[in-house]
């Protein structure tokens, strides 16, 4: 095995096989037995099929969630941070959540590697709005707000009674205290958006119950 062939990737956070074949003239088999023989090693790590990261890379990145972060947005583009992840981050699940969360307009679909496990979840392009831009390093990557993470949660959850009612506040397990009533006007934004009768209704006993004034 070449030992030198990842060393120029070892400073950049990702890399395709297809940068690899533009900067070595290796035929489809050698590369790939290249590629065999350092994810045996651990000399790299693979992200999901043809997108790599150095080992190195990862074990000397200091601020290892927003790489995780990050990595999400480029293992299924367009995609924002969203559902149970962005909702544990705001301190507003009751219940810890492992892997990484993403809204897609694209089909939904997960991937996992020895870093971390990334679900994305699908929504419609009218939807596929509320959320912030972050960086890492000199790279964009977005986020959902606290209101539309929760919007997005909420809209996708299918195992929820038909008939909802006042119970429904304890039965999501969600840290009211921690959703503010302007994260309430803006979760209204979202539901009024959707046009959906689901979420309409949970809004409909939040604000008589929670978010009254």
């Amino acid at each position: 095995m070449n030992t030198n062939l990842f060393k120029q990737f070892e400073d950049i956070p990702y890399f395709s096989k297809a940068d690899l074949r533009l900067v070595y003239n290796y035929s489809e088999n050698a590369l790939n037995e290249q590629i065999k023989r350092a994810l045996k090693n651990q000399i790299i790590i693979q992200l999901k099929k043809g997108l790599y990261t150095t080992t190195l890379y990862w074990l000397k990145e200091p601020n290892k969630d927003s790489f995780l972060e990050f990595i999400a947005s480029r293992l299924r583009y367009p995609s924002y941070l969203s559902l149970e992840y962005i909702l544990s981050k705001n301190n507003l699940l009751t219940e810890a959540t492992y892997p990484i969360t993403s809204i897609t307009i694209k089909s939904g679909r997960s991937y996992q590697n020895s870093m971390a496990s990334f679900n994305y979840s699908s929504i419609k392009e009218g939807l596929f709005t509320g959320f912030i831009e972050k960086k890492y390093l000199k790279n964009n990557y977005y986020a959902a707000t606290p209101a539309k993470a929760l919007f997005d949660w909420l809209y996708l959850k299918n195992n929820m009674s038909q008939n909802l009612k006042k119970e429904i506040i304890e039965e999501l397990r969600i840290n009211w205290n921690n959703f503010s009533k302007s994260d309430f006007k803006e979760f209204k934004k979202y539901v009024n958006l959707s046009k959906n009768f689901k979420v309409a209704k949970i809004a409909k006993i939040l604000k008589e119950n929670i978010y009254v004034n």
